[in-house]
């Protein structure tokens, strides 16, 4: 009976014993996660003030230089991202993704080390091939810099009417090289004006909306407040949320107020040599594939304008996109089909104004098309400066630092870089 009592005793000093040395070693080991976890992220020093900072979550100075967390819209939802800098503010010397709902084993690919490790020690801003840095205000403000306009009155009107049977026609005056009034009107075929007409109810498009005549002089007086029309971008109806309160169709008066301002700045309308005109991209994209594109011009008009993109092999991006080879959708329309509209929008407008992008590429100005047009806009343009007998200048390089994209992920990788952009253009404002 002692002996029992004497073993029992033993055992649970041994258990006891044990189980101290377990709690011990955890403790000890959570210590050094703890630790490895701090040295990861610097520690803070100061907080930074973010309102009225668009997309920035949060910002710190740190030990190290600064962290900053930005939020940039995905293809799935929000991207958010802590982005580290140096003390120069501008070399990144980390990123990790926190939060993102991108598609599984595409766009969630941003996550992964691969994507994350080559911006470890960039220069910003960052960019991927064949993405411009110049934001829109600074495109839109560098357009009316350089726009040198001679004093006069401008005159532009439709070749002629509508389906409604009116005719547009707009004035733009010029003063100390400002526009100093932009006026649009639309006249039917006995002389009748739409602006008088929508004054006196005989012209009706709401109860109690605006009227024609307000929403045109709106749209007037935002080209003299913006001295271009860079502002006025528009959906492939011609409708625009530029504008407050303006829901009528405008390509009208934009095609019109552009040949008033070319009146006013010197411009002759470009003639374009008959003939056939090439340009290649200078290298493949992300998945391997080199635009091309040709036009074709004959008396002076653009009668075919074809974008085509080969691999290595010599592929077609086109045949294969018809042959089940390059599917993107299941039930959308091809490359094939989409390459084709664009190419049909060419001909159809003979210029490439109508093709307004979004800072992905992407375009609404054509019905069907969801592909990033941003290689076609580009080689479409060198083909008509060729056929204009246009020079072009090679662009100097961009500074900051390129990277690669994750293939079939174009909103995703855009994101990201926009986000560790907008996180080194917010720490340009610190002092």
């Amino acid at each position: 009976m002692k002996n029992k009592n004497v073993r029992g005793i033993l055992a649970l000093i041994i258990v006891t014993a044990l189980s101290f040395g377990v709690i011990a070693g955890s403790r000890a080991l959570a210590k050094e996660q703890g630790t490895d976890q701090s040295q990861g992220q610097a520690q803070v020093t100061e907080e930074l003030d973010v309102s009225g900072a668009e997309n920035i979550q949060s910002a710190a100075k740190t030990q190290e230089g600064y962290l900053v967390t930005v939020k940039e819209a995905g293809y799935g939802g929000d991207i958010v991202m802590e982005v580290s800098f140096g003390e120069d503010k501008s070399t990144v010397t980390g990123v990790q993704v926190t939060e993102q709902s991108e598609t599984e084993g595409v766009g969630s690919r941003i996550t992964e080390e691969e994507f994350l490790s080559q911006f470890a020690g960039a220069k910003a801003p960052v960019y991927l091939p064949g993405m411009t840095l110049e934001t829109e205000e600074e495109a839109e403000t560098a357009q009316a810099e350089d726009l040198e306009l001679q004093d006069g009155t401008y005159e532009a009107k439709a070749d002629g009417p509508d389906n409604n049977g009116y005719t547009d026609q707009v004035t733009i005056t010029v003063a100390d090289g400002k526009i100093t009034e932009a006026v649009w009107e639309s006249v039917d075929g006995d002389g009748n004006k739409k602006s008088e007409q929508s004054e006196n109810g005989q012209y009706v498009m709401t109860e109690d909306g605006p009227t024609w005549a307000e929403q045109s002089k709106a749209l007037g007086q935002a080209l003299v407040e913006n001295q271009s029309l860079g502002f006025l971008t528009m959906d492939n109806q011609g409708k625009t949320d530029a504008v407050s309160g303006v829901s009528i169709s405008v390509g009208g008066f934009a095609d019109l107020a552009q040949k008033c301002i070319d009146q006013a700045v010197g411009k002759t309308e470009v003639v374009l040599q008959d003939g056939t005109y090439e340009a290649k991209a200078d290298g493949p994209d992300n998945n391997g594939y080199t635009d091309q594109v040709t036009i074709t011009v004959a008396d002076g008009k653009i009668t075919e304008a074809v974008w085509e993109s080969v691999d290595s092999d010599g592929n077609k991006k086109s045949e294969q996109s018809e042959n089940g080879q390059y599917v993107m959708t299941e039930d959308g329309p091809t490359w094939a089909e989409q390459s084709k509209a664009l190419g049909q929008a060419l001909v159809e407008n003979q210029s490439l104004g109508f093709l307004t992008m979004d800072n992905q590429g992407k375009t609404d100005a054509v019905s069907g098309v969801s592909i990033s047009v941003g290689g076609f806009a580009d080689l479409a343009q060198q083909c008509i400066d060729q056929a204009a007998g246009v020079e072009t200048e090679e662009e100097a390089p961009q500074e900051g630092t390129q990277v690669d994209g994750i293939s079939g992920a174009t909103i995703s990788s855009t994101a990201a870089v926009n986000g560790i952009n907008a996180a080194y253009e917010f720490l340009q404002t610190i002092d």
